[in-house]
């Protein structure tokens, strides 16, 4: 199934909650909350992706990060001399999708794929820029996400 076009749903406490852990925002943003991720995340948000639905696809272009609130995503691989894929890994809360490409060229190196009903906080390449060049315990984070990705 191709890659969704998501409805962008609100940002509540819970998901501002997972999103300051996840992207390491608390020594950034000392009381951040839904109204202030809103703020500070203007073209990100909240997405839901049904089961077959695709977050990314291996080979297409995109820095967007996703960090999975709830359900399950595949994580599939083609190597480039087969046509098949292969299942790498089960994801669900709290995983951190798309490093890889955010971080190098902005090509996606695995397809993720929505096991379950999956909702995600899609946060845009527009709206972290300026994160990653005043947090280095972001990229720091991001990076080894990336590095043990690459070694699995």
């Amino acid at each position: 199934m191709p890659s969704a076009q998501p409805t962008r749903l609100p940002v509540d406490e819970t998901t501002a909650a997972a999103v300051n852990r996840a992207f390491k925002l608390d020594g950034f943003f000392p009381e951040f909350n839904a109204e202030l991720c809103s703020k500070v995340f203007p073209r990100s948000g909240v997405q839901q992706y049904r089961p077959g639905e695709r977050l990314i696809e291996q080979g297409e272009r995109g820095r967007d990060l996703f960090l999975i609130l709830s359900g399950d995503a595949v994580i599939r691989h083609k190597a480039d001399s087969t046509t098949t894929t292969a299942e790498v890994t089960r994801v669900g809360f709290g995983t951190v999708i798309g490093e890889g490409a955010l971080l190098s060229d902005g090509v996606r190196s695995a397809t993720a794929e929505a096991a379950t009903p999956v909702f995600v906080f899609r946060l845009a390449y527009d709206d972290v820029g300026y994160l990653l060049n005043h947090n280095k315990a972001l990229v720091d984070h991001l990076r080894a996400l990336a590095r043990e990705r690459t070694r699995g």
